[in-house]
């Protein structure tokens, strides 16, 4: 489990930094906003503290993560 640095090219993902299994199953996370994004105060409340935890290094491990991720599926 790793992060590799990738961009689109044809709409696909090509990676940068080595390559992936073909098949492999990847979670994507953009750095750019692909539209507007509207969030409630409840919404947003919990995103700032969430950013705070990291800001203190209150964190998960990827493994953790990953866990969690594919539990929502």
């Amino acid at each position: 489990m790793g992060v590799m640095l990738g961009t689109v090219k044809a709409g696909k993902v090509v990676v940068q930094d080595g390559g992936l299994t073909e098949g492999a199953n990847v979670y994507v996370i953009t750095p750019e906003a692909s539209g507007a994004v509207h969030l409630e105060a409840d919404e947003l409340a919990e995103l700032e503290a969430g950013i705070a935890e990291a800001d203190r290094g209150e964190m998960i491990t990827d493994e953790e993560l990953f866990r969690r991720l594919h539990r929502l599926g």
